[in-house]
């Protein structure tokens, strides 16, 4: 695995402290608002849904995790409709099996690792994970799919592999080792785990919710930079919507029935 090793090694002397210190201090300086017409035109962003004008943003960093207009965010309703907590791709779904190990682009996830919690992983053994990947385009704030209770949150992890294809597919297990927050989430006796995971680099993930007690729609927090939502079901908990992979989805939008 010649190329998995060389992936591994760029990535790793790319990744360190003092990196990802001056890729926060360039984007977050005034400087960097010169880079916002680039990065708009680069990734073919829509500006047409962002609440402020271009020209008001400070800096790269700001722009990245602008707001959008709320009416362009519909919240599917329903009591029992799950929707997307983020803009982005839905890039896997799959069983997580009896043994609590579900398998993405070909490597083996342990939810025990994942979110360092052994009694929860059994919880969830027999269930079903989703991956939603959001590129650097994406509307980058996270909201609560359902109305719920953050039962509990905390942080893993330190250093980032790249969260596309070929960080899944070239790094070393990077859903369970990348910097991340695990929340479990509970609405009645529906308990589910939704945990932003950090990209390279920038890791930082910020929370701007308040209460325990949220709606669906509200904002939870937002991302710096590249970033994957793991969402984790125990068994027979929901319904998948019909959908055929990858799938491009915004937030606010149905993916998921709870039973």
């Amino acid at each position: 695995m010649l190329k998995k090793r060389l992936f591994q090694i760029c990535v790793e002397l790319t990744n360190g402290k003092f990196s990802s210190k001056a890729l926060q201090k360039i984007t977050k300086s005034n400087s960097s608002r010169l880079l916002i017409k680039p990065f708009i035109k680069t990734y073919k962003i829509n500006t047409y849904e962002i609440l402020k004008d271009v020209d008001e943003f400070k800096n790269l960093n700001e722009f990245f995790i602008r707001k959008v207009h709320p009416s362009l965010r519909p919240i599917a309703e329903g009591e029992n409709v799950f929707v997307s907590p983020t803009d982005g791709v839905i890039s896997e779904v799959g069983k997580i099996d009896e043994d609590s190990t579900f398998i993405v682009k070909n490597q083996e996830y342990s939810v025990k690792t994942l979110i360092a919690d052994k009694d929860r992983a059994k919880q969830l053994a027999g269930g079903t994970y989703m991956v939603i990947y959001l590129s650097p385009k994406n509307y980058h704030r996270i909201h609560f799919p359902t109305d719920a209770t953050v039962v509990d949150k905390y942080s893993l992890g330190k250093y980032s592999y790249p969260v596309n294809n070929a960080g899944l597919e070239l790094g070393d297990n990077v859903l369970s080792y990348n910097y991340r927050q695990v929340f479990t989430l509970e609405k009645n006796n529906f308990k589910y785990n939704l945990i932003p995971v950090g990209a390279q680099n920038v890791n930082s993930i910020v929370n701007t919710y308040e209460d325990v007690e949220v709606k669906k729609g509200d904002e939870l927090g937002y991302f710096e930079f590249g970033s994957t939502v793991v969402l984790l079901f125990e068994k027979d908990a929901v319904t998948i919507s019909d959908f055929t992979l990858p799938k491009e989805i915004k937030m606010g939008q149905e993916i998921a029935t709870i039973n």
